[in-house]
Parts: C-alpha cells; sequence; structure tokens
C-alpha cells in the first residue's frame, strides 16, 4: 500500500493467516515483516480475535497485545479486503484512558492520606463530586481492572461517610 509507513498509529497489512505483509512505522514497534499477529496477541483473547475476525469482515475489539515485553489493552479496528486477501488492522492504545482515571483515584487518596486534610475542613461536596466524576469515567471504559478500581472508589465513599458524621 502506498505511503502506508506515514500512517502516525499502528497499521498493519496482515494475510488471512495473520502475517504480516506490510505496517506503518509505527505499526512495525508490533511485528517485523513475515511474522504473525497471533504472536503478540495474549492467550487468553487469541480465541475471541480467531472466532470474531473469521465470522465477521469488518468491526472492532479490545485485545491485549504484546508491547515491550508486557501487554497493553488495545481497541483493534479491521476489515478483509477481498480484493486484495488481506485484513486491514489499525491498533489504538487504551491503557492512556485507564492510567488517567487510576492517576486521579491515586491523587485523591493521597489527599484523604494527609493528615491536614482532615483539619482543614474540606469541602466534602465537592470531594464527592470528583468521585463521581471518576465513576462516570470509569463506566465509559472497559471492563479491564474496572473491579479494582470500583473497589477504591467505594473505599473513598466510605471515608467520606465516615468524615461527614
Amino acid at each position: 500500500m502506498e505511503n502506508l509507513h506515514l500512517c502516525p498509529i499502528p497499521y498493519l497489512l496482515l494475510d488471512r493467516q495473520f502475517n504480516l505483509i506490510d505496517a506503518s512505522n509505527t505499526g512495525y514497534d508490533f511485528l517485523k515483516p513475515g511474522e504473525n499477529f497471533m504472536s503478540i496477541v495474549e492467550d487468553e483473547s487469541s480465541p475471541k480475535f480467531a472466532r470474531i475476525i473469521h465470522k465477521y469482515s469488518e468491526g472492532e475489539m479490545e485485545l491485549n497485545l504484546k508491547k515491550d515485553d508486557s501487554f497493553e489493552l488495545f481497541d483493534i479496528h479491521y476489515l478483509l479486503s477481498d480484493i486484495q486477501q488481506c485484513y486491514h488492522v489499525v491498533l489504538i492504545a487504551k491503557d492512556h484512558q485507564y492510567q488517567k482515571v487510576s492517576e486521579q483515584m491515586n491523587g485523591l487518596f493521597d489527599l484523604m492520606g494527609q493528615s491536614t486534610y482532615p483539619r482543614k475542613e474540606p469541602n466534602l461536596t465537592e470531594v464527592l463530586a470528583k468521585v463521581s466524576s471518576l465513576y462516570l469515567k470509569l463506566s465509559n471504559t472497559s471492563d479491564w481492572n474496572r473491579q479494582e478500581v470500583m473497589g477504591k472508589i467505594k473505599e473513598i465513599e466510605q471515608h467520606l461517610q465516615q468524615s461527614v458524621k
């Protein structure tokens, strides 16, 4: 594909056996020519990927992919080209979304853990609004680690309720 290397996000061209044919420059950060896409898909996600991509010729899904010796969550958008007999695959990282919520939650924990926090008599309505905002952001993300973060939100809510009494 002409000028594929200019695409700013990871864009992969895969044959029907999921071997890499060509990629954008950022796509080559994941695979080298001839390598198989399944080699970077987390083992638990492999059956999901194979089932969905064979059932539908185009779509999107979430997958954990190996990148830099660890796994990251990605939105995968794909399209099977009957003319070229290959899959066009775009990878969009989702870790930054979870990371942002996690950093905000940790900020609230730090604030609540400071000894000066209770003495300042904080505006509890404002803190509850922040917690609610985080909850709404979290409800718009994937199920990935949602239970862990939801548990932390419950702890914050309980702490706030105890402070109000």
